[in-house]
């Protein structure tokens, strides 16, 4: 498992850290890791492990810091929603409640909604909160799932990269934010690479950011940024 730091843009400070799974060659990449599992069937159990191994470094994270979960529509659909060895896990953390965000990614089939609203709520009982990862336009999906009010709001990387530049981009952008704040979700921008674009989101008001610009994923979690790379890291 490795961090990687979501900023406050006008003070640096660190809200929290997104936990990010890395595999060993070819599965380095988490898509590839995942793809491989959705076609063996074996995602449920892959996503669960992952969770457990990121809730685990919840005794090590300093209050009020949040650390940011990943799960899978189709985990939170057959796990969260009626799965006792899921319940059990949140059962256990619920102590550091509100320390965790679950990140909720993209992927969702609008037939499974009512699934997922269910597994949101048993989030919501134990306490937990949770955000709409990798948000890229305003589609059905999203404006059903917005409708659960998410405390968090994660704009696409490929939405945030170079949106500077990309007058169409800076429009969804906008209309994004709009509807984040309406729904009084926190809006968090990733991908963040280039300070031209940091200033663009700046500028629209979102208050978070994640990428690049101010660290890559890292085996530790860091208590500060002390420094940044100015334009692409690889």
């Amino acid at each position: 498992m490795v961090y990687q730091p979501i900023v406050r843009v006008d003070s640096k400070e660190i809200l929290g850290h997104e936990v990010l799974v890395r595999g060993k060659g070819k599965w380095h990449r988490p898509e590839n890791l995942f793809h491989y599992s959705y076609e063996k069937g074996a995602t449920v159990a892959l996503d669960m492990e992952c969770i457990r191994k990121a809730l685990q470094a919840l005794p090590k994270v300093n209050r009020p810091s949040l650390l940011f979960v990943n799960v899978e529509p189709i985990t939170l659909r057959t796990a969260f929603s009626r799965n006792g060895q899921a319940r059990r896990l949140l059962k256990r953390y619920a102590p550091y409640h509100h320390q965790v965000v679950f990140e909720l990614t993209q992927g969702m089939d609008l037939k499974d909604f009512e699934f997922i609203k269910k597994g949101i709520r048993t989030l919501r009982k134990f306490g937990y909160r949770f955000a709409l990862d990798d948000v890229a336009d305003i589609g059905a999906g999203f404006l059903k799932l917005i409708s659960l009010r998410p405390d968090f709001i994660k704009l696409d990387m490929r939405l945030i990269q170079g949106v500077s530049k990309n007058h169409l981009h800076q429009a969804i952008v906008r209309q994004l934010t709009s509807l984040g704040k309406q729904r009084r979700s926190l809006m968090i921008a990733e991908g963040v690479e280039h300070k031209k674009d940091l200033d663009f989101i700046r500028k629209v008001g979102i208050r978070y950011v994640q990428g690049y610009y101010y660290s890559k994923p890292r085996k530790r979690m860091q208590k500060k940024i002390t420094n940044h790379k100015k334009g692409k890291s690889k």
